[in-house]
């Protein structure tokens, strides 16, 4: 079972997927790396997050495939797997929903949400040096106009408490759901 991480920037979605990952003892894939490695191989996409313009849906397709294919080894040693990835267009996450269909049998979707106020703190601190956006809330309000509904949530998780709190809350919700996955 693949467990989705998905929200828009600044929701906490990747910090509340690598605690839970340790906690269940799932591996964590990063998407951002694939993502990373497609714009070092395509220059014009540098532009998108200098500009804060999302991605294409072709290159966020070519980006999901590339994961996908990371899926088919990963499956192979792992009955879980934790993905975080913003999952706003429907196309292009279509595919990694399919490879976790396939690869590991299906998927359970947590859209992870929060405040706009609490999203712009997280995004202008200085505490996010990591990040390859020039502008990551620019980017937030950029995604939240390309966003597209789900057909099917697991969970909505309100993402307002301390990382801990969070974590441990959600962690509970997993254990139930993949409990009622295996029924």
């Amino acid at each position: 079972m693949v467990i989705f991480f998905g929200g828009l920037i600044g929701t906490g979605k990747t910090s509340l997927a690598k605690m839970v990952a340790r906690t269940l003892q799932t591996p964590y894939y990063e998407v951002d790396k694939v993502k990373k490695e497609v714009v070092h191989a395509d220059p014009r996409l540098e532009y998108n997050l200098k500009y804060n313009v999302p991605f294409p849906d072709e290159a966020r397709m070519v980006m999901f495939n590339r994961a996908v294919e990371d899926f088919v080894e990963l499956s192979k040693t792992n009955e879980h797997l934790i993905v975080d990835e913003t999952l706003h267009k429907r196309l292009p996450r279509q595919i990694l929903f399919d490879g976790a269909k396939k690869y590991f049998g299906g998927y359970i979707i947590i859209w992870v949400k929060t405040d706009e106020e609490i999203i712009r703190e997280r995004l202008t601190s200085d505490e996010r040096t990591e990040h390859i956006l020039g502008d990551p809330f620019g980017m937030y309000l950029s995604l939240k106009k390309e966003f597209e509904e789900f057909d099917h949530v697991d969970i909505v998780f309100e993402n307002s408490q301390t990382l801990d709190v969070a974590a441990e809350r959600l962690t509970g919700l997993i254990r139930e759901k993949l409990q009622q996955h295996l029924v």
